[in-house]
């Protein structure tokens, strides 16, 4: 039977004695700092027995670094005990740099060495990706990456950074273009609207189709392309007279109210609303002209006027060159009718182009005086001085020549058988007056009188 100590020494000294000895043994180990080397060589302390077997870079470590002031037991066996800013222990710091990452450096690192790393288990990372992958600590975006924000794991993977799995949603706003320009990815169709590069004003990243049109992002001046009546609804039968720009009055946000834009209207169409009906028209003292009313009158203001002649309906100068509107004929101008543009025209007064057809009949002696415009030549026959029984306003020559306009009795100024036929040379003995007896709408049958005969 085997017995201790205090059983075989029962002595109240020996008690005592062997206490002592003890507690001296106890207070040498624990006050002994304790060097691995020297416990392998002269204790041989099997560490291995403790769970933290003494491996790598830990065979070197001097124990205290761990066991501060001799204390052996509860020592932390996590690494991130302590190697932490924030340890008391004396092994080597993570530095402050570090990546932010859960404290199992045993995930990332071996007991051999820090660096290099015998693994990267981003599975540890505390943050983003682009704490680390921002082009300086680790690789970043490439110059030709797509626009996109730096939640890298939208798309990437810790395991690989190849064969990513797109998602649209973290696209910047607005870049689609980037891609779909119909060589990266799918771009507009040849028949598309016409539109800018911003796809997603209509289209989002969960799917092409259906798309929300947005007619803001439409480009300027292409409604016509959808609006042509057969893609959408296109200008009404009774609609003003206009070109293909609808935006021109009509706006993206609403098809009426409409800001009239008369710049955008076909030119020569006003008549067409300014009837007097569909809106407002010619006066009733307006000057006589057709329905092209931007032959005067502009789109942008009513008044003033450019007035333009050429407009005025042919004949009507009259209407406001009566001498009270306008300039009217002058106190000596030739007689003639209120058709002014028979000889005048509407870009100029001067020069004229005389046109005799438009004098009053019976007036061309008022110029034909000898003095104005040639006139009756000195043998002229006796006439009055209304030029155009005989001759025409088309020629001088030849004059159809009327015997009413001679002067009464001068017959014989002409008919001396010389430059017409005079007197028969059995003729009843008579004077010169040849209309005593005869007429000047025919030469027979004569009336007779007898005071004019000569002799027996």
């Amino acid at each position: 039977m085997k017995t201790d100590l205090y059983t075989r020494v029962s002595l109240p000294g020996y008690q005592h004695l062997a206490r002592f000895i003890g507690l001296a043994l106890l207070l040498f180990f624990l006050l002994t700092p304790f060097d691995s080397a020297a416990a392998q060589n002269d204790v041989e302390f099997d560490h291995f027995s403790t769970g933290f077997p003494l491996e790598g870079a830990h065979k070197r470590a001097v124990c205290t670094s761990c066991h501060l002031r001799g204390i052996f037991k509860g020592t932390p066996l996590a690494c991130s005990a302590c190697h932490s800013q924030a340890s008391m222990m004396g092994g080597d710091k993570i530095p402050e740099d570090h990546i932010k990452a859960f404290p199992l450096c045993e995930e990332c690192h071996t007991d051999q060495f820090w660096k290099p790393l015998v693994r990267m288990n981003h599975d540890m990372v505390i943050g983003s990706c682009f704490s680390c992958h921002d082009g300086v600590t680790a690789t970043g975006k490439m110059p030709d990456h797509i626009t996109s924000s730096n939640s890298c794991d939208d798309c990437h993977t810790t395991s690989t950074w190849q064969r990513a799995t797109f998602d649209h949603a973290d696209v910047t706003p607005g870049t689609c273009f980037t891609c779909h320009n119909g060589s990266t990815a799918t771009g507009k169709t040849s028949n598309h609207i016409p539109s800018g590069t911003t796809c997603d004003d209509c289209h989002t990243t969960s799917a092409w189709f259906p798309a929300t049109f947005d007619h803001a992002s439409v480009t300027t001046g292409t409604c016509f392309s959808c609006h042509d009546g057969t893609i959408a609804t296109g200008k009404t039968p009774n609609h003003i007279p206009s070109g293909s720009t609808c935006d021109d009055c009509h706006a993206t946000n609403a098809w009426f109210p409409v800001a009239f834009d008369h710049a955008s209207v076909t030119p020569g169409t006003c008549f067409t609303c300014h009837n007097g009906t569909n809106a407002t028209g010619k006066r009733s003292n307006h000057i006589p002209s057709g329905t092209t009313c931007d032959d005067c009158h502009s789109t942008s203001a009513w008044f003033p006027a450019t007035f333009d002649h050429a407009s005025v309906t042919p004949g009507t100068c009259f209407t406001c060159h009566d001498g009270t509107i306008a300039t009217g004929k002058t106190p000596n101008h030739i007689p003639s009718g209120s058709t002014c543009d028979d000889c005048h025209a509407t870009n100029a007064w001067f020069p004229v182009a005389f046109d005799h057809a438009s004098v009053t009949p019976g007036t061309c002696f008022t110029c034909h005086n000898g003095t104005n415009a040639t006139g009756k030549r000195s043998n002229h026959i006796p006439s009055g001085t209304t030029c155009d029984d005989c001759h025409s306003t088309s020629a001088w020559f030849p004059a159809t020549f009327d015997h009413a306009s001679v002067t009464p009795g001068t017959c014989f100024t002409c008919h001396d058988g010389a430059k017409a036929t005079g007197k028969t040379s059995n003729h009843i003995p008579s004077g010169t007056t040849c209309d005593d007896c005869h007429s000047t709408n025919a030469w027979t049958p004569a009336t007779f009188d007898h005071s004019t005969v000569t002799g027996n």
